[in-house]
């Protein structure tokens, strides 16, 4: 419904500015009359994030001739881990998959960035260098058949946060008066993420049970490269796992539609 609402929100604005452009002869200002002071705030959508069901908003401010600085929230709502498949591939060994349709996920994150523009501010190519926040939430329920051969489930919770630094390049767009496109070209970043995931049962663990949990962890180890050095404890009731980890990154391919005023 939010997401909906946004795209109306954007396609009303669109159809102003046409008709805008309509208005004047449909011609927006050569290079040599742009002034980058003259409608200094830009508001921007992510449409292509919203394919992975997350909703990205970005607002940029122009504060001379050739620099602006923006800041991106982005929120993604509780729901089903993206990429099934790939998921699917990585844990294929041959025995029972983990049940990723059952998985829940949500995330925010706060980007803040400085951009340079060669030419003129919130027009044309840029650089940007950037940090990110962010913060996600894991939901994993666990199916596990005990001794009695009775279907038990567990739930794992926890919390990864990350902590990023990178720079990007990309291009913007003016078309008419007031619409914008911005594109994310391609960016690269570095960074630190520390999380914690909680498991706990209503129920007491046997040693044996204790000992499969062990093992589905311990997969999940050695078939995911990025948390080989996880730590874990199991115990009659539940357990922890923790990690941190450094990792490189890109960000790009993004499309934000946006209003100028």
């Amino acid at each position: 419904m939010k997401t909906t609402i946004l795209l109306a929100i954007f396609s009303i604005a669109i159809t102003t500015a046409l008709f805008s452009q309509r208005a004047t002869g449909g011609r927006s200002r050569s290079e040599s009359d742009y002034d980058p002071m003259a409608k200094p705030n830009l508001v921007k959508l992510n449409l292509t994030s919203l394919v992975l069901r997350n909703i990205a908003l970005q607002y940029e401010r122009v504060l001379g001739n050739k620099i602006s600085v923006a800041c991106g929230l982005r929120y993604m709502p509780k729901g089903s881990v993206p990429f099934k498949m790939p998921l699917d591939d990585i844990f294929n060994t041959g025995g029972e998959l983990p049940d990723f349709p059952a998985w829940k996920v949500s995330s925010i994150s706060i980007t803040p960035e400085f951009r340079f523009y060669p030419k003129h501010a919130g027009n044309g190519f840029y650089f940007a260098p950037y940090g990110r926040f962010r913060s996600m939430s894991l939901d994993i329920p666990i199916d596990y058949t005990d001794d009695n051969n009775k279907a038990q489930k567990i739930n794992a919770v926890g919390t990864f946060n990350s902590y990023i630094g990178g720079i990007m390049i990309g291009s913007q767009f003016i078309s008419g008066p007031i619409v914008t496109l911005d594109w994310f070209i391609v960016g690269f970043h570095y960074g630190v993420s520390n999380g914690k995931l909680d498991i706990k049962t209503s129920e007491t663990l046997s040693v044996n049970d204790q000992y499969e949990l062990g093992t589905i962890l311990y997969d999940f180890k050695q078939n995911t490269y990025s948390f080989r050095n996880i730590d874990y404890t199991i115990n009659a009731n539940g357990g922890s796992i923790s990690d941190k980890f450094k990792a490189l990154g890109f960000r790009a391919f993004g499309l934000n539609l946006g209003i100028k005023f």
